[in-house]
């Protein structure tokens, strides 16, 4: 596991500390699966790539968009989802899938449930003109708990793929939620590797290790920490989450 080089938290972090569902615990080993840098936001979408894309969904961190461009012809779009394990357990889970253009003119949309296992539907469509088709990955709405899983998407056919963005993946806006002596509010990692806060504390970041996305994250005045970046999660120390990813 991830340390921080001081173990020194206050009271009222320790206390939010606490205050997380357990299953926080979720950050199993599907954290090693070369998840992709998803988007939280439905204006801007992330470009998939040709053959499987991965990612992590995460009820209270909120719906993914990713976006390929349909050709005239028939495309498809397989879809699967594993829930994630709580303790050893895998809550009923559910993950609606949909598939919109841009405009959000027509969309059509799928549910898959699952409890552990592994779940999946396809998608088939049939178009006319070249089309920037939009799939969002929405979790469970209004949890209590941090539920989610793993899901796969794969689009094949008559399909076409934008480059892929040359952005670090962390860059983005978090809340702070653990690990420091004061609260850091929400906190901006920018591309040049400065982190600003709410709080008006300053900080930086550069990355430790790209094959399995260890970043470490100075705030001044604050220890340092070694942090995994779990995309559409944020950055977590072992099993708890540092920096929650915002969209």
């Amino acid at each position: 596991m991830m340390t921080s080089d001081k173990g020194a938290v206050s009271f009222l972090q320790n206390a939010r500390r606490a205050a997380q569902p357990l299953v926080v615990a979720m950050l199993f080993a599907c954290s090693t699966l070369g998840v992709q840098a998803q988007s939280l936001k439905a204006d801007a979408p992330t470009p998939m790539k040709a053959g499987i894309n991965r990612g992590l969904v995460d009820a209270l961190v909120g719906s993914q968009y990713w976006t390929y461009t349909a050709q005239p012809g028939t495309n498809k779009v397989h879809v699967s989802f594993t829930a994630m394990g709580v303790l050893g357990t895998a809550p009923r889970t559910s993950v609606t899938f949909t598939i919109s253009d841009m405009a959000n003119t027509w969309h059509t949309s799928k549910v898959l449930t699952s409890q552990g296992e592994p779940v999946d539907t396809t998608f088939t469509g049939e178009l006319k003109t070249p089309t920037k088709v939009v799939l969002s990955v929405n979790p469970p709405t209004n949890a209590l708990v941090r539920v989610g899983g793993n899901y796969e998407i794969e689009a094949s056919g008559a399909v076409a793929f934008g480059p892929a963005s040359n952005v670090a993946p962390i860059v983005g806006v978090y809340k702070q939620m653990s690990g420091y002596t004061k609260l850091l509010g929400d906190c901006k990692f920018t591309v040049d590797g400065k982190i600003v806060t709410t709080s008006g504390a300053t900080g930086n970041w550069k990355i430790f290790d790209e094959g399995t996305q260890v970043y470490v994250i100075n705030i001044e005045g604050e220890e340092r920490h070694s942090l995994k970046f779990i995309q559409g999660r944020g950055l977590v120390d072992g099993d708890i989450i540092v920096y929650q990813q915002l969209k």
